[in-house]
């Protein structure tokens, strides 16, 4: 019987996942939009968004071609965690402009400090199922 609950946790989890990911998605664009609106340049909006979008992408392919795998093979170990967050930083990268990067240095810094925590936060939220802000 416990077997069989399991199971059946196993395989409403699994169906679950996608179904979250993208209302945290839709979640993660709407509060970029937001934080968007309050900021004082077009400029500075439009990388906010960009990184936003960039960012949660990242994650969900992440999730999606890394860590789904390793965790159905019971081989998720620190060491790959850290892993999946080289392999979210290097697809953030790419999903962002030269332009967009240059923004973002120039404003926080070094870009992977600023992307591993946007990626740790985003993880966090998908993880946790949270809402950041409903899309409107």
């Amino acid at each position: 019987m416990n077997e069989f609950i399991a199971i059946l946790l196993q395989a409403v989890l699994v169906a679950a996942v996608p179904v979250c990911a993208a209302i945290i998605g839709n979640g993660i664009k709407a509060l970029a939009d937001y934080l968007a609106q309050k900021s004082e340049s077009d400029e500075a909006k439009r990388f906010l968004v960009a990184v936003a979008d960039a960012v949660s992408t990242a994650v969900t392919y992440t999730s999606q071609t890394y860590v789904d795998a390793l965790k159905k093979s019971g081989e998720f170990t620190k060491e790959n965690q850290e892993g999946a967050l080289k392999v979210a930083i290097a697809k953030a990268k790419t999903l962002l402009t030269e332009e967009a990067i240059k923004y973002l240095e120039g404003a926080y810094g070094s870009l992977e400090r600023y992307l591993e925590g946007r990626i740790e936060a985003e993880v966090r939220n998908q993880k946790m199922g949270v809402i950041t802000l409903g899309k409107i």
